[in-house]
């Protein structure tokens, strides 16, 4: 896999929408101060992510700016489309993600395309008033990624740290059926400025969780 194909993989992003909005401050600052739930470290490491991981799925009482945005918990498959002009999206690739909610404030999720995994989570900072999401790539880096709704429950997200110098990427959802089993969206990878790739997914739900990550299987 190509250092371009690493840098977007794993891309999911959340929500649906219709209009503008803004998100509602007071009704964020009283859930994420009151909820005893994991609190979001100031350094994010590879031992963190792979705890989240390791934890069963929660979905009860999701805290209110995931609440409408997270996405639907099970199996995905992601057909990916890139190519270097927008007219020439010719390469094809597919991969499997199978995404989980923990604590409450933390949407998990594992990628795979057969030769690589991934393992990436989002949250929502109250401090920062923006989502946050984080990626481990199969070579041990963390991604950084800063995102804040652009529609009612759609997001659009930037790179904040990349494997990489004078690479920027970008990426918005596009559609999301009502069913939420649905997902397509679209991105775009910069160097210097400069427009090198394109890349659109769509995602499938395919099914629900296997069975090891429910909370049956908590100790």
């Amino acid at each position: 896999m190509t250092k371009v194909g690493l840098l977007l993989g794993a891309i999911v992003v959340i929500g649906c929408g219709e209009q503008k909005v803004a998100l509602d401050k007071s009704a964020s600052e009283t859930d994420s101060a009151s909820a005893d739930f994991t609190p979001l470290p100031e350094t994010i490491t590879k031992d963190f992510i792979m705890g989240l991981w390791a934890k069963p799925h929660d979905g009860r009482e999701t805290v209110k700016e995931l609440a409408g945005v997270r996405r639907r918990e099970g199996v995905w498959k992601v057909v990916t489309t890139t190519g270097p002009d927008e007219r020439e999206m010719t390469n094809t690739s597919e991969a499997t993600m199978t995404v989980k909610m923990v604590d409450r404030r933390f949407q998990v999720w594992q990628w795979s395309d057969g030769q690589a995994i991934e393992y990436s989570f989002l949250t929502y900072d109250p401090d920062a008033e923006r989502y946050r999401w984080w990626g481990l790539l199969p070579d041990g880096f963390i991604m950084e990624w800063s995102g804040e709704r652009y529609l009612r429950d759609l997001v659009e997200w930037e790179t904040v740290k990349v494997p990489g110098e004078g690479v920027w990427m970008t990426v918005r959802e596009t559609l999301l059926t009502e069913d939420r089993r649905k997902l397509k969206m679209a991105g775009e990878i910069k160097v210097n400025d400069e427009v090198v790739a394109y890349r659109k997914d769509d995602f499938t739900w395919v099914s629900e969780l296997p069975e090891g990550h429910g909370l049956s299987e908590a100790k």
